[in-house]
């Protein structure tokens, strides 16, 4: 079990100067190691800094690069059809060197038709471009050249320089919010990065596309899932859920403007047709019960023993093979409440996680 901290880059009604709410970030982001988490995973998103506004999530990663020695670095995730192959192969190349071997590379699609409007992409190409984008980047990792022949990307052969490091797609992820999403990470040979946005039980059709496509491609390999949560991790039980209630909920609303997952669109939209299923769930429960219930799907939060319980539930559901991404900075809170969230996180649970997940290990736990 890895744990990952997830920054948002959220700044609801551009409150703070853009230059503060940038160091804000770094500020808890130069602080991870010390915590011991074992990686840092950044999105990439643009346009809608009420929403994430990290437009080059190497950026970042890069100056991390810089102040950490141990912390592993991931890309959570570059979208490829924003994203031109051979620009992603090099970047991808070139932080793997900068951070002496800590670069975990992680690919997605994109779901926000917004994004997709202002960047002047048929949305309706997502999923025809992820193809081809993500074979032409992964056998370019492989073998150390890029080329590109079908409809999107016509790229001539040409030379990855400084050469990817053999081993480097040994770990890296692949984002999964639909079956369909799921499956192709498991195609690829990736670990599934999937943000938790329904009770287990609900999110296992989820996980179960993408291990049964890993083992149908890759039988040697066992199936591994990053699971993205919120988290709110405080002494007091009710004080948590306190504040998940006032900072998960606005966060949750923002998702829903953002990506319109209460809205008809994804009914037409070619790739989509999963999210026009929850789009259609959301507008029956209605928003406000829809967010209440996604903060009880989260497993960071509550007190320290009950993040545990939590977490020792997904091992038993899922299995032992897990990692932990954890959002603790978001809505707009004080950015030393997210710290302390943090802090009591990495004295309480995160050695006694690690250690469910290894003894389910020897015990041969099986989901």
């Amino acid at each position: 079990m890895d744990i990952y901290y997830t920054p948002l880059w959220q700044d609801p009604g551009a409150g703070r100067p853009a230059r503060q709410f940038v160091q804000d970030e770094m500020w808890l982001m130069e602080q991870i190691e010390g915590f011991g988490f074992d990686a840092c995973c950044s999105p990439e998103h643009h346009f809608d800094i009420d929403y994430s506004a990290c437009p080059d999530n190497f950026l970042p990663l890069a100056y991390l690069a810089g102040k950490t020695t141990t912390l592993k670095l991931c890309l959570a995730a570059v979208i490829l059809p924003w994203n031109d192959p051979l620009r992603a192969a090099e970047k991808l190349a070139f932080l793997d060197h900068l951070s002496n071997g800590r670069c975990i590379p992680g690919f997605g699609r994109g779901l926000a038709r917004m994004e997709y409007d202002l960047f002047g992409i048929d949305m309706n190409e997502s999923r025809g471009r992820f193809d081809e984008s993500v074979a032409m980047v992964l056998n370019a990792l492989r073998t150390g050249e890029i080329e590109g022949t079908g409809p999107f990307y016509k790229q001539p052969r040409a030379p990855i320089h400084p050469a990817p490091r053999p081993g480097l797609l040994d770990n890296f992820v692949s984002v999964g919010m639909s079956p369909e999403s799921a499956a192709m990470a498991g195609k690829l040979g990736g670990k599934l990065l999937s943000f938790t946005s329904k009770p287990l039980a609900q999110m296992m059709p989820l996980y179960n596309s993408y291990a049964d496509a890993l083992r149908a491609n890759h039988p040697t390999k066992v199936p591994h899932y990053v699971m993205a949560d919120f988290f709110m991790v405080r002494e007091s039980a009710d004080e948590a859920l306190d504040l998940a209630m006032k900072y998960v909920v606005e966060y949750f609303h923002t998702v829903v403007r953002h990506y319109e997952m209460d809205g008809q669109h994804f009914e037409n939209a070619k790739g989509y047709s999963s999210y026009a299923a929850d789009a259609a769930a959301l507008r029956e429960a209605g928003a406000q019960a829809a967010a209440e219930a996604y903060v009880l799907s989260q497993v960071g939060i509550g007190s320290p023993a009950q993040v545990l319980e939590k977490i020792e539930e997904r091992v038993r559901g899922v299995g032992p093979e897990i990692s932990l991404a954890g959002c603790f900075y978001y809505s707009g809170m004080p950015r030393e409440l997210a710290q302390a969230s943090m802090r009591l996180f990495s004295e309480t649970v995160i050695s006694e996680a690690k250690s469910t997940a290894a003894k389910a290990q020897l015990e041969g736990v099986v989901a």
